[in-house]
């Protein structure tokens, strides 16, 4: 039987292929009722980067081995969604038809990451206890 631990990577795959059919609908400027949903939210596009980033990293980050080595202060897992995250939004400003290069979701992608990042230390530091 599959113990929950072994589903976290499946998990953080489909989570990241959800991720990148968003980015894929956005760049082509299709119609998408979940994205347009959160757009009627106040800042709700800022929050929801943050969040998608936030959920990805904490996935990513809990399904890789620990290490002690850090990349920018950050765990592999949250360096890698970290790196991905800015990555995609300068991949931005050549769709510039459908979409915009935008400093505040980066700002919002790196905190979500350092949200995960916060919440897998304290997740640590519970299971040392």
């Amino acid at each position: 039987m599959f113990s929950s631990f072994r589903l976290l990577p499946i998990v953080a795959v489909l989570f990241f292929i959800f991720i990148l059919w968003a980015i894929v609908v956005s760049n082509i400027g299709g119609p998408n009722v979940l994205i347009d949903s959160v757009r009627v939210i106040p800042y709700g596009d800022k929050l929801g980067h943050m969040g998608l980033y936030g959920i990805l990293a904490f996935l990513v980050s809990l399904s890789l081995k620990p290490r002690k080595k850090k990349y920018f202060g950050l765990p592999l897992g949250c360096a890698l969604v970290l790196t991905f995250a800015l990555l995609e939004e300068l991949s931005q400003y050549f769709f510039p038809s459908t979409r915009m290069l935008d400093i505040q979701d980066a700002l919002a992608d790196m905190v979500g990451v350092y949200l995960a990042t916060w919440v897998c230390g304290k997740l640590k530091m519970k299971a040392l206890s």
